[in-house]
């Protein structure tokens, strides 16, 4: 018998067909436009767990403050005792991005500092006064707003402290949130 050239077995092509490759970017088309806002969102909600943890730290630092005892600078001063601090007004202003925390003359008196950058401003409504004689319901709201995606659009979380018959300061059980991920 006589051999045949090139009769051989044949090879397969290698490669993907052009339906093949459609396929596989329809795909990732569908998941990307699932996964992309969802990510967004969980980004979003990770930025918020700073609110929490600053507002908790502004309620430990006026406990703090209003356990201790105070007195003028002066030799006839007066001792004063259970004292709580003044409002103070939203700083820094929010604005989508992460900017420097000053704090005001009230939260300087806490001693409640951030050294660093935040997403949202913070401040509080009390009423500056020494003595505070049993239960009173509202001694401070401590307040963070934050404009996470820069819409105007504000988060805001408030967390509300007043005092028992001993004089300690308490806070509520949760946290007022309005907007969380806006």
């Amino acid at each position: 018998m006589a051999e045949v050239r090139g009769s051989g077995p044949k090879r397969k092509a290698a490669g993907f067909t052009l339906i093949e490759l459609m396929l596989v970017v329809g795909i990732l088309g569908i998941l990307a436009a699932i996964a992309i806002p969802s990510f967004m969102s969980y980004v979003r909600r990770s930025k918020t767990a700073e609110a929490g943890q600053n507002l908790s730290s502004m309620f430990r630092s006026a406990a703090a403050y209003m356990a201790q005892e105070h007195s003028a600078q002066s030799i006839t001063s007066t001792i004063g005792t259970y004292c709580s601090v003044g409002s103070e007004s939203i700083t820094p202003t929010p604005r989508g991005s992460k900017q420097p925390y000053e704090g005001g003359a009230a939260t300087r008196a806490l001693g409640f500092t951030i050294a660093d950058y935040v997403y949202f401003g913070y401040g509080m409504t009390g009423t500056d006064k020494c003595g505070w004689a049993g239960n009173d319901s509202q001694v401070y709201t401590f307040m963070a707003q934050g404009d996470l995606d820069g819409d105007g659009t504000r988060s805001t979380f408030e967390l509300a402290a007043g005092t028992d018959q001993d004089r300690t300061l308490y806070h509520t059980s949760a946290i007022y949130i309005v907007n969380e991920i806006e």
